[in-house]
């Protein structure tokens, strides 16, 4: 059977392919083995009449090279070079034109798009190399990813400079948590409800950490309702060998149903001045029209704007009352209506719908993964990517409170930029190893053993 099975894998290219098609052959094999000794069979004979009744090794094995290789998601590359480039030729466009505020000069502007173009090649980089490093090793290495990124993050935080008492730099770096929580959970499996209440402990420390590292609750927010959703999936999928219903029931509770008690008593019985801020934002997302001038500025900018936009071209602005002119306020989460604003309404519709083709195409690499880690990675690089676009749709509209939002591709800064190249990076990298990688490679390696080829396909 050894013999056999060593022809059948040496047709097959992929060596990191070999040892799961082996283990698969060797199972295959045993169990029609056991089927022959049931019929009276001795082990020795029946292991040799199942060899026989598999065929011929080497055509078995050339079809198992065909199959088992590495891919390339030509489609996702291109789609990811133009939104990037364009994104960033968009931005400087936008920012430069004077009638849109842009004061500075395009000067200013001109030196930001080299700069974003240093950082676009750094990103770049880093997606090449998530591309080509098997996603496989979050799985085996979560914990010292999860605990070294960490201890970068704070130095990050440390060494950056801190805006209207918040870091932006660390607004999206505190994302990448997502799928190193994704590899935690996958090495809690079978570990009962201990791991449930392990995920449920690293959850809350972790969007702690988010929320003070970038002293945004939006973000902290987002980091902690994302990973719920991956250890509910984690136990829908049964990783931790527990009733499901049990410890979905006690997942929600703890997580969602307690915190929003919480919320709901510090809101009524918490200091007036607190209360006082936070219904005021929300009165001023309501009912801008109450305070145009003041708290609902920028919700009336955006309606207004969105109201009197052209179909295609520039719009210069609006006025109330014909005494004031409204301008557009110069910060990342409006891009997407300063683009409609200096394009028009077409443009912004065709932005939109190139941000829904790259979430169609990540969740269909979502769903095509049978490998349970690389579902759960996907599926966080996925929820980032939908969370952010939506939630910047919505914002850019009028239809969501404004806070801290980048828009994938259409946000100038490091942080941003390369956090979305290592999320597609790990696409890529899944997509590349479908066929490849299976829970057998990423659980039956050696934890020590940290594999990089750069194979054919």
């Amino acid at each position: 059977m050894e013999e056999f099975i060593r022809n059948i894998t040496e047709q097959i290219r992929c060596v990191r392919a070999r040892e799961a098609v082996a283990k698969e052959l060797s199972d295959h094999i045993l169990d029609q083995a056991a089927a022959y000794e049931k019929d009276g069979e001795d082990h020795e004979a029946a292991v040799a009449q199942a060899v026989r009744g598999m065929g011929d090794p080497v055509e078995i094995g050339v079809e198992l090279d065909r199959i088992h290789r590495p891919q390339m998601d030509v489609k996702m590359i291109v789609m990811v070079l133009l939104f990037s480039i364009g994104g960033m030729v968009l931005q400087y466009i936008v920012g430069s034109y004077a009638p849109m505020g842009g004061s500075n000069g395009s000067s200013v502007y001109l030196s930001q798009l080299g700069r974003q173009g240093l950082i676009l090649l750094v990103s770049f980089g880093v997606m090449a190399g998530m591309y080509f490093l098997d996603y496989s090793f979050i799985g085996r290495y979560a914990t010292a990813i999860y605990w070294g990124m960490t201890i970068v993050f704070f130095t990050i935080r440390i060494m950056s400079r801190e805006i209207n008492g918040r870091y932006p730099v660390m607004l999206m770096l505190v994302y990448l948590y997502i799928p190193a929580y994704a590899g935690l959970l996958y090495q809690l499996r079978g570990r009962g409800y201990s791991a449930v209440i392990k995920g449920i402990a690293i959850q809350i420390l972790t969007a702690g950490a988010a929320y003070y590292l970038s002293n945004i609750l939006h973000a902290a927010l987002a980091v902690y309702l994302m990973q719920m959703v991956l250890l509910l999936l984690a136990v829908r999928k049964g990783w931790f060998e527990v009733n499901k219903r049990d410890a979905a029931i006690v997942i929600v509770t703890v997580l969602v149903i307690i915190p929003l008690a919480a919320c709901l008593f510090l809101l009524v019985a918490g200091p007036a001045e607190a209360d006082n801020y936070r219904l005021r934002r929300i009165q001023a997302w309501l009912h801008p029209s109450e305070d145009p001038y003041g708290a609902g500025y920028t919700y009336m900018w955006i309606r207004q704007g969105l109201a009197k936009s052209k179909l295609i071209g520039v719009y210069e602005g609006f006025s109330f009352d014909d005494e004031i002119t409204w301008l557009v306020p110069r910060t990342d989460p409006f891009i997407l209506i300063e683009i409609v604003f200096t394009f028009g309404i077409l443009i912004g519709i065709l932005v939109v719908a190139a941000l829904a083709a790259l979430i169609i195409h990540a969740f269909g690499i979502v769903r095509r993964q049978k490998n349970q880690l690389g579902f759960m990675i996907s599926t966080a690089c996925f929820m980032v990517f939908l969370d952010n676009c939506v939630e910047g749709i919505l914002i850019n509209t009028g239809c969501f409170p404004v806070t801290s939002v980048q828009l994938p591709f259409l946000s100038f800064g490091v942080g941003s930029t390369i956090t979305y190249a290592v999320f597609v990076g790990l696409l890529l990298s899944i997509y590349r190893n479908e066929k490849i990688v299976t829970d057998y490679t990423v659980t039956g390696r050696p934890v020590w053993r940290l594999n990089i080829r750069l194979e054919k396909k």
